[in-house]
């Protein structure tokens, strides 16, 4: 089974073991779909089922059955929560996955590789691509910059001119 990474625990809010979560996907509402959430815990697994879930101001704020105080959540804070690969729905064929772009071959507009996409950055403006190859990039995921996304071939093609 694979799981897969959907945000990161910023913080515990309040006394009553409730979280605040942000939630990588730009589609706010699709949170609503997952029924269990995961937590690596050492080096296994639990399952986490959201009870409660608010979205205020770019975070959600999460309460977990079976986790009522702040001490039973505090393992959680700047943790990534975790899906099962199964539970994510389908997408259309211009959407894609953040985590399939991991692994991709970087080329620039003019066919040079560049590297492989190693992650991607969540900051408050924008999506930052890390590749690294011979140097390490950190490429802005906006139009000018991120050419064509190929998840079948394997590549991301790049517009850094202005970069370097």
């Amino acid at each position: 089974m694979k799981f897969i990474p959907v945000g990161r625990v910023v913080s515990t809010s309040g006394l009553k073991g409730e979280v605040k979560f942000y939630y990588y996907n730009e589609a706010k509402e699709d949170f609503f779909d997952h029924a269990s959430l995961f937590a690596l815990r050492g080096d296994e697994y639990i399952e986490l089922k959201p009870e409660g879930a608010k979205y205020r101001k770019n975070f959600f704020y999460l309460s977990f059955r079976g986790l009522a105080v702040i001490e039973e959540v505090s393992f959680l804070v700047t943790k990534e929560l975790f899906v099962r690969e199964e539970d994510l729905r389908p997408l259309d064929d211009d959407e894609y996955y953040e985590y399939r772009l991991i692994g991709l071959d970087v080329i620039n507009v003019n066919g040079a590789p560049l590297g492989k996409v190693q992650s991607v950055l969540h900051t408050g403006a924008n999506d930052i691509l890390v590749v690294k190859g011979e140097c390490e990039y950190m490429i802005p995921m906006v139009e000018g910059f991120i050419g064509a996304i190929d998840i079948e071939n394997g590549t991301v093609e790049v517009n850094i001119e202005g970069l370097v």
